[in-house]
């Protein structure tokens, strides 16, 4: 067909049967409103099902039939849908003309693709790419970028670049990915930057991802240039070197260079060195670029090139016949030759033959034309996709190059389309057919996968890009320049990357058939000039991605776009919504952003909506989903795929039967506020058990006044889906499971299981096997949990909090009373909890005797024991009241020691031993307010040999933590958090952890610290926070040569502590230190953040001495005027006042603070600011929080950009 001189005929055949479905489609699509609209009012359900649902389908016939039928039901008064069906038959008739005047062969029809009866495979399973053929360029490359700088260089403290160029598809950005994951590189450059150019230079947007890249978060919202070139200076002038990669480079003579000038004019860095690497198609740069070198990429060696063909077409399925084999050997071979060593020609061709191991079929592809051109064999690979998947690629053209595909986002977006086909989903969602359809594509090398820490994204190579953006001219646009002045009136898929659509309210307004409008970044419009004015005529939009920050209020008229399916105000400031909303019949996703507060009442009329949630905006996606809005009669939204909160209540709209026909439910559901239930019945209702896509489910109780039989009974008729991976029972009243918590195979595969506050219960399900598969156990506030006679065996992370009768100790410890008056000492122990409840008002110690007062209370019921009563009422009302006197201070204390005492013979006393055995596997255990004595908690942990994570708070019962053997078994221990043991006197053998990085030691006033720096390991580098202890003179006098944070915090102190050995500091926090005057050794440290809050007797010497190069943050104005007057002080760029008791703020000497650009004020009582704020004249953000006696501001400087 590509070849008949009858093409133009075809393809003006194919431009009216195209136009015809679509207004066919539209036609269907209102009368499909109108019949939704009149159930709506009716209060019936929903009329279609999903698979009946209209959709632009991939064949031309099927959605014919289906539509005609359908068509046969109308009112004899809706004549254009007939009328259109009629034209479009008539259309269709000329195809067999057409087939015969093309020679085409009969029966070629094609079928919507077959769902996968698996699962979706997630990214993770997806092999990593394996580089071949540029091992020596990668090395030549790296030897330039780490080889010495230049006497020019060394004195400007810029840098130098290199260029990496080839033709198209090439392998340019692979070799550069290559070179910037090698590890030489990684430990030369402490900052690294990638960004992607792709054609146009946009200066503002891309310092933004300059930004994005070397912090590997989200840059703010700023659209001043100058700002956020600062911002980056400031950045890379904190590092020693950078590496930054402009990929895909594009640069003509008629190209500005000043724009290139401007783009890097902020890259400067301490120590000479650093450097930009560049990918072109070019060998013409701009000067900016400081190009000193060039690599031209040359054709990789055939045999390597033959590697990398076969790595792609060989993939998946071992070919067992080997005749076949050898016969497809052949072929790649003789393919290889022809493909013009392009490497993207290799991989996408090699992953399209990879699917269809048939010696036919790879024969065919010798058959192409110019295979050493890489669009043949693109184009190629294109045409054998399925015709809903050639959909679902052209659309991607929307973005621009270098675009970070989202998965789920996109699989939406095709799905809104009407790309993915509903025919043959059985029990499949759309969203899961969609999931298939990318996977494909990912497989096929039509997306890359490019994996982060944080995050993960798709890229599409420029060529592909190109061929997408080609093949799809007609129907999609890019608006990404202001010149432009016509858009082809055939377009319905519009991205919008310009700042304001007004410019182009003209051309936009004739495009007729618009279907999709997409910001890729913020408009500067309003709200209601979009809608009033240019989206009037747009009334066939079925998507809508708006992002604006100019309007607060979404207009009615959005009402008006009745074929609308997608709306998505995540990147708008949107924050009160229309009763319009609810007409959007054809809704199917929703999202918010985290500021609309409540939704109209009739939001259930919206019987299609799928996805409905808020969400904050962060760096290139979404995280940290917000619980989604209680939805009055939500049960109707049957096709609803998530609700992540659930609240009953006791009023119409509410009810726990609204979740009875919400099957589609997948991912998490927490059920709230259950005492609303009125009994087993009505939990029936909700029919949980039928939610098969549900993954979490959490079921919770929030009152204490229902009985304990009506919560067994809702509880048994709350039966969930067996395949969850996660159960969490919260505020349960009853000292027995439901039927469903007995069976033991009811659960599949249910990997956590978590008890919340279920104060009767006296151990786990009894049946083992329940939770066989179980991984992660959460027991909290369990106070009746008397023993756990059974641990699962593939346990990883174990954490018992508040049940104070589960007892662990050894049979070598019962009955030994000397061990007992080890525990208590109390003389030492009375004296030390004195000592510190003058530090902060006695609030380390109150917080611990307050979580404490619960597990006493739950012993007190079990020993049935009057005198201890009183002392607890006694403790109890001490607690209350407050206060800082002596008397009050011995009132709790004295009390707390007489009931201590009186537990500690109760545990030691009992006749059987129950030691705490635990899986070998376990990564995390927490252990919070149950008793375990030294002995069994060395018994315990001596063989966790994978241990990462080790929580002990409110333990009163240990004086020592395990001995060095025990520790020395700990190999991947890297965090310890002990916290409120009141009695520990010794970190036992602590110091032969061989792995542990991140130590907090919270509230052990017991603790001896003498030469404290000593206990812990000599290797801990990352983190020490000791916080509520008492310190002597030689606590840190020597060690932690390493260690980059250290933070203390409401201790007692010696006057002077000496830290200047830990030559590695980066950040020291001193807070709450009373006792303190002198800090030694700070003329060798170079800090980066320092936080000095209520060090009241810190002496002007010592104060003098500090030196801050990012943060600083004082209590005390007094106290940053010392630092501001002495010699050589620098002040950092970010100055915070956090807690200061001073009623005013004064700076004596604003010329030292002109550095300063970023000011803020914290919780302080303070009356008013310093009056000479006007003087901080680089000051670029003022933040003023929780100070309620500030009554108004002195002028401030012109320089200030956000308040």
């Amino acid at each position: 067909a590509q070849k008949s001189p009858h093409r133009g005929k075809l393809e003006s055949w194919l431009r009216r049967l195209k136009e015809a479905f679509y207004d066919a489609e539209d036609l269907l699509d209102e009368h499909e409103y109108n019949v939704l609209k009149a159930k709506a009012k009716s209060g019936k359900g929903p009329l279609l099902r999903e698979d009946e649902s209209s959709s632009t389908a991939t064949t031309v016939m099927k959605p014919f039939h289906s539509a005609m039928n359908r068509a046969r039901n109308l009112l004899p008064g809706n004549r254009r849908l007939i009328s259109k069906m009629n034209e479009l038959k008539a259309i269709l008739t000329e195809a067999k003309q057409l087939r015969d005047l093309l020679g085409l062969p009969h029966g070629n029809t094609t079928e919507c693709p077959a769902a996968a009866p698996t699962d979706v495979p997630t990214t993770t399973s997806l092999p990593t790419s394996k580089v071949f053929g540029r091992d020596r360029d990668r090395d030549r490359i790296v030897k330039f970028l780490l080889g010495k700088t230049t006497t020019a260089e060394a004195s400007s403290t810029k840098y130098s670049g290199l260029a990496i160029v080839g033709l198209g598809g090439m392998g340019k950005s692979t070799l550069a990915q290559y070179v910037y994951n090698d590890k030489r590189i990684e430990e030369c450059f402490d900052v690294r930057m990638w960004i992607c150019i792709s054609r146009k230079l946009d200066v503002r947007r891309h310092t933004r991802e300059i930004i994005e890249s070397a912090k590997k978060g989200e840059c703010p919202r700023v659209d001043n240039l100058d700002t956020l070139q600062c911002k980056l200076r400031d950045i890379l002038q904190q590092s020693k070197k950078f590496l930054l990669v402009l990929d895909d480079v594009w640069f003509e003579k008629s190209d500005s260079e000043t724009e290139w000038d401007l783009l890097l004019a902020p890259l400067v860095s301490k120590q000479p060195g650093s450097r930009v690497l560049v990918t072109s198609r070019r060998e013409m740069l701009p000067a900016a670029v400081c190009c000193e070198r060039v690599v031209r990429l040359e054709n990789m060696d055939d045999t390597e090139f033959l590697a990398l063909f076969k790595q792609h077409a060989f993939s998946g399925a071992k070919i067992k016949d080997q005749l076949l084999r050898t016969n497809l050997e052949h072929t790649a071979a003789e393919l290889a030759k022809r493909l013009g060593q392009c490497p993207l020609a290799a991989k996408v061709l090699g992953s399209q033959l990879c699917r269809k191991k048939d010696i036919d079929e790879w024969e065919a592809a010798l058959e192409l034309g110019d295979l050493s051109d890489p669009l043949t064999s693109l184009l190629w690979s294109y045409e054998k996709l399925d015709p809903c998947l050639q959909r679902c690629f052209l659309y991607c053209s929307l973005f621009p190059k270098g675009h970070r595909y989202r998965r789920g986002e996109l699989v939406q977006l095709w799905v809104a389309e009407g790309f993915v086909c509903s025919c043959n989903l059985s029990r499949r969602t759309l969203e899961e057919v969609g999931m298939d359809y990318f996977t494909e594509m990912v497989s096929g090398s039509f997306f890359q996968l490019v994996p982060e820490r944080l995050y993960s994204y798709y890229t599409m190579h420029d060529i592909l890009h190109d061929l997408a953006e080609s093949l799809s001219r007609e129907d999609c646009f890019r608006l990404e320049d202001d010149n432009v002045t016509k858009i082809p009136g055939t377009v319905r898929y519009l991205s919008v990357h310009v700042e304001s659509m007004q410019k182009h309210k003209k051309i936009i307004c004739k495009l007729l058939h618009l279907r999709t409008i997409i910001c890729i970044n913020p408009l500067m419009d309003g709200a209601s000039d979009l809608f009033d004015q240019m989206l009037h005529n747009q009334r066939k939009l079925r998507v809508l991605y708006l992002s604006f920050y100019t309007s607060s209020k979404l207009p009615e008229s959005i009402g008006e776009l009745k074929h609308l399916r997608y709306l998505n105000l995540v990147r708008a400031l949107i924050s009160q919504m229309p009763r319009s909303l609810c007409t959007l019949y054809h809704l199917q996703l929703l999202w918010l952003n985290c500021m609309v507060e409540r939704l109209p009442d009739k939001l259930c009329n919206l019987s299609k909506l799928r996805h409905l949630g808020a969400y904050p905006y962060y760096f290139h996606g979404f995280v940290d989903e917000r619980p989604n809005y209680q939805v009055p009669n939500i049960g109707k939204l049957t096709s609803l795929q998530h609700i992540y909160v659930f609240s009953v209540q006791k009023k119409q709209g509410y009810e726990l039967r609204q979740l009875r026909d919400l099957n589609e439910l997948g991912g998490s559901l927490r059920v709230k506020n259950l005492e609303n239930v009125i009994g087993k019945d009505e939990a029936l209702e909700s029919k949980l058990f039928l939610k098969r896509r549900l993954k979490e489910l959490a079921l919770e109780w929030s009152s204490e006044n229902a009985t304990d039989i009506l919560h067994l009974d809702i509880l048994e008729g709350l039966r969930p889906p067996p395949q969850l991976s996660k159960l969490t029972i919260e505020g349960y009243k009853s000292d027995t499971y439901p039927g469903w918590l007995l069976e033991r195979s009811y659960f599949k595969n249910l990997e956590c299981f978590e008890l919340n506050n279920c104060s009767l219960l006296e151990g786990l399900p009894p049946d083992a096997r329940l939770l066989r598969r179980c991984s992660r156990l959460h027991i909290k506030n369990v106070p009746n949990l008397k023993e756990l006679s059974y641990l699962p065996a593939g346990l990883t992370e174990l954490s018992i909090h508040k049940c104070p009768l589960l007892m662990f100790i050894t049979n070598n410890e019962l009955g030994q009373h000397g061990l007992k008056e080890n525990v208590m000492k109390i003389d030492d122990l009375t004296s030390k909890l004195a000592l510190m409840w003058e530090v902060d008002s006695g609030s380390c110690i109150r917080r611990a005797l307050s979580e404490d007062c619960s597990s006493l209370k739950q012993i007190i019921m079990t020993l049935m024991d009057d005198d201890i009563s009183k002392h607890l009422q006694i403790i109890e009302s001490g607690l209350e009241e407050g206060g800082e006197k002596v008397w009050m201070k011995e009132n709790i204390i004295k009390p707390w020691l007489f009931c201590h005492e009186q537990r500690i013979s109760f545990i030691y006393g009992r006749a059987m031993e129950m030691p705490l055995v635990l899986p070998s596997g376990l990564c995390s255990l927490s252990l919070c307010s149950c008793s375990i004595t030294n002995e069994a908690l060395a018994i315990c942990l001596g063989g966790l040999t994978s241990l990462r994570n080790l929580e002990l708070k409110y333990n009163m019962e240990l004086t020592t933590l395990p001995t060095k053997g025990v520790f020395e078994h700990l190999a991947k221990l890297d965090r310890l958090f002990v916290s409120g043991c009141l009695c520990l006197r010794s970190l036992g053998g602590l110091r032969a952890a061989p792995s542990l990085s991140f130590i907090n030691c919270w509230d052990c006033p017991s603790l001896e610290l003498a030469r404290g720096a000593e206990l812990v390991p000599s290797n801990l580098d990352r983190y020490l926070n000791i916080r509520g202890c008492i310190l002597s003179a030689d606590s840190f006098i020597s060690g932690l040569l390493d260690l980059k944070y250290l933070s203390i915090d409401s201790c007692r102190s010696s006057p002077s502590l000496s830290i200047g050995h830990m030559t590695s500091l980066q950040s020291l926090h001193l807070v709450g230190l009373p006792d303190l005057y002198l800090v030694e050794g700070l003329s060798c440290l170079r800090l980066k953040f320092l936080q000095l809050v209520d060090v009241p007797n810190l002496t002007a010497k010592c104060i003098s001495q500090f030196r801050v190069r990012v943060s600083l943050t004082v209590s005390s104005s007094v106290l940053l005027n010392h630092m501001l007057m002495a010699e050589g002080f620098r002040v950092p760029l970010n100055l915070y006042l956090l807690d200061c008791k001073e009623p005013s703020i004064s700076f004596e000497d604003p010329a030292n603070l002109s550095s300063v650009k970023c000011l803020q004020f914290l919780r302080c009582e303070t009356e008013s600011l310093p009056g000479n704020l006007k003087s901080l004249s680089s000051l670029e953000s003022l933040h003023i929080g929780r100070c309620p006696n500030i009554a108004s501001l002195p002028d401030l400087p012109s320089s200030l950009q956000r308040i």
